[in-house]
């Protein structure tokens, strides 16, 4: 049974082997390296803010299930760099892994989009090429992908990898309510949609309360003024 992987290391094991495929002389990758991978603007959905140490946590679990390894040192290296072990850990040929590498960055895709957008990583001559991937990532004893039943307003399925139990669309809200954890804020939106008639109380109690303090005080003065009058 393969190992079920979170967002983050799913995103960091998708540049892997893109990075790998697509730019081999600056491969392996350094943690900056990663970290821009991760977080670049193009071919990626979505488009994420990872940090230094977010990708650091991830390689390390990477590690750990044997999907991941430190390359060896070089000469005047002045930072470890990582490379992915998928193609032996899962048995992925290169067009395996490109399309693989599609999925785990951009998430669920139709047939056509994978081959338009895994060819800069490996050869796809054509859609029945595509299928006979597609079909041998599917058919595993422990299939690596799956093909969606047909959505509302497609005309053609779309296909999702199996590796992880969280959707990659998820991963940004997490970050996002983890680093707003330490510094909570109101919602705008909550206050001016669902709190507004509370406000309007509020606002009208608290103008009735003035006046009465108002009244009060005048009436505590008035008995005040009498007597000083009387004393003379």
């Amino acid at each position: 049974m393969k190992q079920e992987f979170n967002s983050i290391e799913l995103r960091i094991l998708g540049v892997l082997i893109e990075k790998s495929l697509t730019t081999p002389a600056s491969y392996p990758l350094t943690i900056n390296a990663l970290v821009s991978g991760a977080n670049q603007q193009q071919n990626r959905e979505p488009v994420l803010t990872l940090t230094d140490a977010d990708v650091s946590r991830a390689v390390f679990r990477l590690q750990q299930y044997n999907v991941v390894e430190q390359a060896p040192p070089t000469a005047n290296a002045r930072s470890n760099r990582y490379l992915h072990c998928a193609a032996e850990r899962f048995n992925w040929d290169k067009r395996e892994q490109a399309v693989m590498a599609e999925l785990l960055l951009r998430g669920k895709q139709t047939a056509g989009e994978l081959r338009n957008r895994a060819v800069r990583m490996a050869a796809m001559p054509d859609m029945q090429a595509v299928h006979a991937i597609l079909d041998g990532l599917i058919n595993r004893d422990s299939p690596f992908a799956r093909e969606m039943q047909r959505e509302p307003g497609r005309s053609t399925n779309r296909y999702q990898h199996l590796m992880g139990e969280e959707e990659a669309a998820e991963v940004q809200e997490k970050i996002e309510q983890y680093q707003n954890a330490a510094s909570p804020t109101v919602s705008t939106t909550t206050i001016n949609s669902d709190d507004s008639d509370r406000l309007a109380a509020m606002e009208s109690r608290i103008e009735s309360l003035v006046s009465r303090v108002e009244q009060l005080e005048k009436a505590i003065a008035k008995p005040l003024d009498d007597g000083g009058g009387s004393e003379v």
